[in-house]
């Protein structure tokens, strides 16, 4: 795992491999001997060790990790956001029977991911925006993991964009919506809780994660 001096001095470490850019802010990709890890306006995104992208190195990370591991083995996953593709890497690693489908908005961070951090040839891999996409599978697992300049996109606390996600999931017991939720204050916690609770009719558990604002947010229903 990387230390928290790491992530608050990811934009100074290492050598510089590539910098780009784009509408969303300037992407950085840097690296130090086999770990690579991506930046959008200095702040860490994601970060990713070359030789074992089964491994995860973010301490949210690997809370998602220690969750999966007790559930059944998904058929599909749908990951919302791609970064650096620290999620997508270790669930190709970990479950290669699953069919795993990532939805990113941002076309120049697909073309980051695909040159610098794909572990394996690319499919089902799409650009576009998880709130009017079209859909043609359904899924077992949906992973929320969404990248915001100042704050949770909006879209997070809103009833309709979780009846879309309600929407996509298969009809079967093993359906799981993971959240990495960057939370500011409490009220958004609160607030992300009460509209989870009203759309799915289950019990939201939330882990803190030590020295972070990430949460990790679950739901089983």
């Amino acid at each position: 795992m990387v230390s928290i001096d790491f992530v608050n001095n990811a934009n100074m470490l290492g050598t510089l491999v590539c910098l780009r850019k784009t509408p969303i802010g300037t992407c950085t990709v840097r690296q130090l001997e086999d770990v690579r890890w991506l930046l959008i306006d200095n702040t860490l995104q994601s970060v990713s060790d070359l030789t074992q992208p089964q491994q995860f190195l973010l301490p949210h990370l690997q809370q998602l990790a220690s969750l999966w591991q007790t559930l059944p083995e998904p058929n599909n996953i749908l990951e919302v956001g791609l970064g650096g593709g620290a999620i997508r890497n270790y669930l190709n690693a970990s479950y290669p029977h699953c069919n795993i489908t990532t939805i990113e908005k941002s076309q120049d961070i697909i073309e980051l991911y695909t040159q610098y951090f794909a572990s394996l040839p690319q499919s089902n891999l799409i650009a576009g925006d998880i709130t009017t996409y079209h859909f043609s599978n359904s899924y077992n697992w949906i992973v929320l993991d969404l990248f915001s300049k100042q704050d949770c996109p909006i879209f997070l606390f809103q009833h309709e964009f979780y009846q879309r996600v309600k929407s996509l999931f298969v009809d079967d017991a093993n359906r799981h919506l993971f959240i990495n939720f960057i939370c500011e204050s409490a009220q958004q916690l609160n607030s992300l809780r009460t509209v989870l609770t009203s759309v799915f009719k289950a019990d939201v558990t939330i882990y803190a994660i030590k020295d972070y604002n990430n949460k990790i947010v679950h739901l089983h229903f």
